[in-house]
């Protein structure tokens, strides 16, 4: 779903874009965003001590951890830290793994290959990593690439090599 800010903040997003809009700076800008945003948010309402440690052993690996091994480190079952992550975070651990994993390889795709993508951010395979792409951004790699990294100069990363179509 798509909403416009105003729908979600209401005023806030009025007086935000006005006192950004005057800040002289990009850092500026973003700090005012942060306090104005970190207003709506309830410092008493904290994720339990369990779900920051697996988000952060889940960021730690990039995303290659073992659900398994997350859980066992956290003291909690795989079932239930799965449950607990999805309603504190919206994904399961496995998911969110699965992001953070994508996250890396479209950071790495205009300057390395697709296979050494792949096994360096520990996808079984490419063609894994092709699915991944085609899940999350609806395009092959090499259509993403047009259309993201067109104007990149980097050896061969604009051509897709060694990419699927």
């Amino acid at each position: 779903i798509d909403l416009d800010a105003a729908d979600l903040l209401g005023r806030l997003v009025d007086d935000l874009h006005e006192q950004m809009r005057d800040a002289p700076t990009w850092p500026e800008r973003f700090r005012m965003l942060d306090v104005g945003l970190g207003r709506l948010v309830d410092p008493a309402r904290r994720p339990p001590a369990e779900v920051c440690h697996a988000w952060r052993l889940l960021r730690a690996s990039q995303g290659t951890a073992r659900v398994a091994d997350v859980a066992r480190a956290v003291g909690w079952s795989e079932r239930h830290l799965a449950a607990r992550f999805r309603t504190e975070i919206g994904l399961t651990p496995k998911a969110a793994a699965r992001v953070i994993r994508f996250h890396r390889a479209r950071q790495m795709l205009p300057r390395v290959p697709g296979a050494v993508v792949a096994a360096t951010c520990g996808y079984a395979d490419q063609s894994h990593l092709v699915r991944d792409f085609v899940d999350f951004t609806g395009l092959a790699p090499r259509a993403w690439l047009a259309a993201e990294v067109g104007n990149l100069q980097a050896p061969d990363a604009a051509a897709g090599r060694d990419w699927a179509s």
